[in-house]
């Protein structure tokens, strides 16, 4: 396979996976409050559980402190990451997919997007059983597709500068 054709189907498959990681949000932010809730609790528990010793062993109004506690960084941390993942994608499409290869245009473009996307999430959740539109939700999102982009450009440009010193 040619160098092009490698571009060509590393875009296609940046781009599948950033239309999977999309509906995934989709389907996240899609769920009542009572199925989202429970989604979140049962990953605090994991992560309790794997990195609180005795956690089982512990009273329950221990424990549920623990939860208490833990819950909220997790649901925020989730939202971070998801839109971490969604704008690292669109910055490997759109860096491929440009003429150029610019990376800032990329990332901008990725951050932008991502940040729209993160909007209309918040619009959605509108309409669906206990839950709501959060601005903060947006801004951490918004982080979270930042942060992606910053490092996807540095690697990238880091490749960038490791080609021309092999040249």
């Amino acid at each position: 396979m040619d160098k092009e054709a490698r571009r060509i189907l590393l875009r296609r498959v940046l781009l599948a996976a950033a239309l999977v990681i999309a509906a995934l949000i989709y389907y996240f932010s899609d769920q009542d409050g009572s199925q989202s809730a429970e989604l979140s609790g049962g990953a605090t528990r994991f992560l309790l559980h794997a990195f609180v010793p005795g956690y089982d062993g512990l009273p329950q109004s221990q424990q549920l402190a623990y939860m208490s506690s833990l819950a909220f960084y997790v649901r925020k941390a989730a939202h971070f990451s998801e839109y971490a993942l969604l704008a690292a994608t669109l910055e490997g499409y759109l860096y491929l997919r440009l003429p150029s290869g610019s990376l800032r245009l990329s990332g901008l473009g990725a951050w932008l997007i991502a940040t729209a996307y993160a909007g209309t999430d918040e619009v959605h959740q509108m309409f669906v059983a206990d839950r709501g539109p959060s601005l903060a939700d947006v801004g951490i999102d918004s982080a979270g597709a930042l942060f992606a982009v910053l490092i996807v450009a540095a690697a990238l440009a880091a490749r960038r500068r490791r080609k021309r010193k092999e040249k």
